[in-house]
């Protein structure tokens, strides 16, 4: 009963170790994607704050160009005046110089156009200087257009791998809330089984206690009987009461002398206050063939002599379907040797009480639900 004991302790064990693995993979498959997820969460947040910079910057620029184009515009209106200007200038100088040559009033208009030539040169170089500063910056808002679309780019990614995160660490807490869920039935079917077990070993307790009293008892009934010929003593959780030859019959008899009828009474007496006991007799002989007008062999010679016991036990009031009577014959000596001493201890009746395990074997049925 203990190696049964032992093995639903395994059984319970091992059925508990499936849940705990899977909960402790689970759990570090969550603290796997909640990091990635925090991760993702820190990229997208430096993201964000780049292409918050970078739209910043593509606004200043826009806003740099629009006044560059606005100046741009200026030095255009500017230099057409000047142009305008230039024109009448030069057609007033043409217009002088035929009627009054090389004068003072001529000279002092020429001066004036060279002074308006140089004018119109300078802001002709601004507003090329303006142009090349315009190019400049498309150049700059083409490459920071393309930065920001890679960013756009980035965001979409990384957004997109935050939300297979997201998901991914959505299924393994469903996983790991299974996980736990199987490990708490575990652990209250390991919890139940305990429960049985121990119940299972304080039936078992109860029995081998019951069976030390009984075998004191049965030993204290037969105590005028004490001697060689006479044995009782326990084993595998049974009581034996082992009768040797010459307390019970003749040799090569099997009728029960008065001295064997009165120790058998002895024993059925305290028995039949004890219902929960089964009873078998077996008759045993030793390696010396047999062989009569009534009796066949030594087989025949243990059954007729373990029946003859049962008789006596029946007789005196113990119920029909709590005994039973074998045979043994030769086979099942105690003492090995062929020497006399040890045929005379091999020549035995045994009367063997087992307990009966209903309760025991009740838990153990309910274990194996």
């Amino acid at each position: 009963m203990k190696h049964i004991a032992s093995a639903i302790v395994v059984l319970a064990l091992a059925s508990a170790c499936v849940p705990a693995k899977k909960y402790e993979e689970a759990s570090r498959k969550a603290q796997q994607f909640e990091n990635k997820y925090e991760d993702r969460g820190i990229e997208i947040g430096l993201l964000k704050k780049r292409i918050k910079q970078l739209e910043s910057e593509k606004q200043q620029l826009a806003d740099a160009r629009s006044a560059l184009e606005q100046d741009t515009t200026l030095l255009g209106m500017k230099n057409r005046t000047l142009l305008d200007k230039l024109s009448i200038l030069e057609n007033d100088l043409r217009m002088l110089a035929a009627k009054m040559g090389d004068s003072p009033e001529y000279r002092a208009l020429m001066k004036h156009l060279l002074s308006m030539q140089d004018e119109l040169v300078s802001s002709q170089n601004s507003r090329d200087d303006a142009e090349k500063a315009i190019e400049r910056q498309k150049k700059i808002m083409a490459e920071t257009s393309a930065a920001l679309k890679e960013s756009d780019r980035a965001l979409a990614e990384r957004e997109q791998q935050l939300e297979q995160n997201r998901l991914q660490l959505e299924q393994t807490s469903r996983q790991l809330q299974q996980a736990g869920q199987d490990l708490q039935s575990a652990r209250e079917s390991i919890e139940q089984q305990a429960a049985r077990l121990r119940e299972m070993e304080q039936a078992l307790h109860a029995k081998d206690s019951a069976m030390l009293a009984l075998r004191n008892t049965i030993a204290n009934a037969l105590v005028d009987f004490t001697g060689d010929d006479l044995n009782v003593h326990q084993k595998d959780g049974n009581v034996y009461v082992s009768l040797e030859e010459k307390l019970l019959f003749a040799s090569g008899s099997y009728e029960v002398n008065d001295n064997g009828i009165s120790a058998i009474r002895k024993i059925a007496q305290v028995l039949t206050s004890h219902t929960d006991i089964n009873i078998v007799v077996e008759g045993h002989t030793d390696d010396v063939p047999y062989h009569g007008n009534v009796i066949l062999d030594n087989w025949d010679l243990s059954v007729k002599r373990a029946t003859a016991v049962l008789r006596i036990l029946l007789s005196s009031g113990i119920e029909p379907e709590r005994v039973s009577a074998a045979g043994r014959g030769e086979t099942c000596p105690i003492v090995a040797e062929r020497t006399a001493e040890a045929r005379r201890k091999n020549r035995r009746t045994e009367i063997i009480l087992a307990p009966r395990i209903d309760r025991v074997m009740d838990i153990l049925t309910e274990n194996g639900k």
